[in-house]
């Protein structure tokens, strides 16, 4: 039985290893991307880059930051997990509701307030997640698994529009042609950040949840006395 506990421990540990480098890649490649692509990209593209850089590789980066160098654990409750969650939503579908662009794009105060309030969220919303290492870690694989939901949805629906979404995207400057391939590059640029952020996310909690559980199920059973 200690063979196989200590067994569990080695693959947790692992997973951990394997888990922090994941992240150090989501993070570099993230970064490439944008240094990469952002200057070329149009509008609406270059604004879904830049979400994806602070939600979905700074956010983390700086939630595990966190809960690297604290030693109590931040939002660690379902409840407040479930106000980050429609927290982080609302304000990623507000900012990309139509007129809600165009408006960006003439007004700098409120650019920048769109990236430091989705920023913001994003970052609560992860140190709700790393912060539940209890039983209920559930809540954080139920909460990944439906904001990667909805944001890939999001993306689908930028994606086969069949016209731009946002009536006021002629404000750039640019030929309906041009803004609904923007539009389009920006959902695309969404879905294919879904799985490498929530989905394998809630992966990793849930594997190490699964771990946990067997480790102290095997330590049980190895502390009971015989013939109990």
């Amino acid at each position: 039985m200690a063979s196989t506990a200590d067994g569990a421990r080695l693959a947790q540990a692992a997973w951990d290893s394997r888990s922090k480098l994941v992240v150090a890649v989501i993070v570099a490649c993230a970064v490439g991307l944008a240094a990469r692509l952002g200057p070329g990209l149009g509008p609406r593209a270059s604004h879904m880059a830049t979400h994806i850089l602070l939600m979905s590789a700074l956010a983390p980066f700086l939630a595990v930051l966190w809960m690297r160098f604290t030693s109590a654990p931040v939002l660690a409750t379902g409840r407040a997990l479930a106000i980050v969650t429609l927290a982080q939503l609302a304000l990623l579908y507000a900012w990309h509701a139509p007129g809600a662009s165009a408006y960006v794009e003439r007004h700098p105060t409120a650019h920048l307030l769109m990236h430091a309030s989705l920023l913001a969220t994003a970052l609560l919303f992860w140190l709700a997640i790393l912060g539940d290492t209890g039983v209920g870690r559930w809540r954080g694989v139920a909460a990944l698994a439906i904001t990667g939901k909805l944001a890939c949805l999001l993306g689908v629906l930028l994606v086969f529009a069949p016209r731009v979404l946002d009536a006021s995207a002629a404000s750039w400057g640019a030929t309906t042609e041009t803004t609904l391939a923007d539009q389009r590059l920006a959902g695309l640029l969404m879905l294919a950040a879904c799985p490498a952020s929530y989905v394998l996310s809630g992966v990793s909690i849930a594997s190490r949840w699964l771990l946990d559980m067997e480790d102290n199920r095997l330590r049980a059973r190895t502390d009971r006395p015989d013939g109990a």
